[in-house]
């Protein structure tokens, strides 16, 4: 059996435990052991080991953190010790393959390079520069985080063409495969009924519901859809607005503090994480994607593949998936005059709302399957373990590849 370290950064619900799991579990129907080792403890590692995982847990993930020089060379000396504790782990798990799921991982990387193993880094996030959150290092910079990608691993995965522009610029070589994320089949089942969704989540029933979704942080654009949804109240009163996810103590009372400000408490929603999302879709007449920066866009793919009509932002990785007034409405980031004025527009047409579903749903179908998305994984995984000398992964079941011949 084929061993694999599957390095997952976050241990919280966000796009990146989620795509990591399917992930892990495209290796595990693969015939692979995954021993899954995250940076921290955290919800989802259940959800790993339920999926045949097994975990472990190395602290690492500090070389792209923002900082001075003095502190960036503490930030590597931490990376340093984190490489030595992967290598000791890998090399008495006997890991045949490592695969690192975060940009922030280089600690595996080195640790894979260190000994001799067959690697992949999977790209997903973006730098400050487009408004994402990592920093490029105090000490090296730009030129020594596209050196380490380009060099380091025997292959790279990156979630979006705008990851692969941002991260290694207009040259990033021939080892580097765009592999869009994906959402599971349960996003392309028909939703549960409306009012059965808004009272699970304890949301009004009865009126217009715009609905964002995602983790509670500054780069989701939380504090523009506040400033969006007052501009709205003043011409569609009736209309409440739900927020999902949790962040930082200081963030989330500042983002109440706005709401209060705006006098909306009883028109915007904090409704927390939800494990059982199509609940939250269900309950939304219209989603709203507001983001300052984004390397893929998940909830926009989601919102798509159950047929739930979408405004969103346009940025990154957000452009690569949503046609404009085809699959979507796309508004530039900043201007909360043009996402009121966007949302009223679906709100008040029914006709765009239906166009906007049944074209997202056709391209979800085409391109964002999680079994096609998976495939992608097995097939590049399998390349480079063959590339290296290893068996590769055994065909899936019920796979053309795994049925015996007449």
């Amino acid at each position: 059996m084929v061993r694999i370290m599957f390095v997952q950064y976050s241990a919280n619900f966000s796009g990146s435990t989620v795509s990591g799991l399917m992930v892990a579990e495209a290796l595990i129907e693969g015939g692979c052991h995954v021993d899954a080792v995250f940076a921290f403890d955290g919800p989802m590692i259940k959800q790993y080991e339920q999926a045949g995982c097994q975990t472990d847990m190395i602290a690492h993930g500090e070389w792209l953190r923002p900082g001075g020089r003095l502190r960036c060379l503490r930030r590597f000396a931490r990376d340093t010790i984190a490489a030595r504790q992967f290598t000791r782990l890998m090399r008495s798990r006997q890991v045949d393959l490592v695969y690192v799921n975060s940009l922030v991982g280089l600690a595996p990387i080195l640790a894979a390079r260190r000994c001799r193993i067959p690697s992949i880094w999977h790209l997903r996030e973006l730098f400050d520069d487009v408004g994402g959150e990592l920093r490029f290092p105090a000490i090296g910079g730009r030129r020594l985080v596209r050196e380490a990608v380009r060099r380091l691993p025997d292959r790279g995965i990156a979630i979006s063409h705008t990851v692969v522009d941002n991260v290694l610029g207009t040259n990033p070589g021939d080892r580097i495969a765009v592999i869009p994320n994906a959402v599971g089949q349960a996003f392309f089942e028909p939703l549960p009924a409306k009012p059965q969704c808004r009272r699970r989540l304890n949301l009004p029933q009865d009126v217009p519901l715009v609905g964002l979704p995602g983790t509670l942080r500054p780069v989701k654009g939380i504090p523009l859809f506040i400033d969006a949804a007052e501009r709205l109240h003043r011409t569609e009163p009736a209309c409440h607005f739900a927020i999902t996810g949790h962040g930082s103590s200081e963030f989330e009372a500042r983002m109440r503090g706005q709401v209060h400000d705006c006098g909306l408490d009883d028109r915007i929603h904090f409704v927390g994480t939800i494990q059982q999302m199509r609940d939250f879709y269900g309950s939304c007449d219209i989603i709203c994607t507001p983001s300052r920066s984004e390397s893929f866009g998940r909830t926009v793919v989601e919102a798509m593949a159950l047929g739930v009509p979408l405004v969103a932002t346009s940025v990154g990785g957000i452009c690569e998936t949503v046609t404009p007034e085809q699959t979507g409405i796309l508004v530039p980031y900043g201007d909360a005059e043009k996402l009121a004025a966007a949302l009223r527009r679906l709100l008040g047409d029914a006709d765009l709302r239906q166009r906007l579903r049944l074209a997202g749903q056709a391209t979800a179908r085409k391109h964002y399957r999680g079994d096609v998305y998976q495939q992608r994984i097995r097939q590049a995984v399998d390349k480079v373990l063959r590339s290296r000398g290893h068996r590769g992964l055994a065909a899936p079941r019920g796979s053309k590849a795994h049925q015996p011949q007449a």
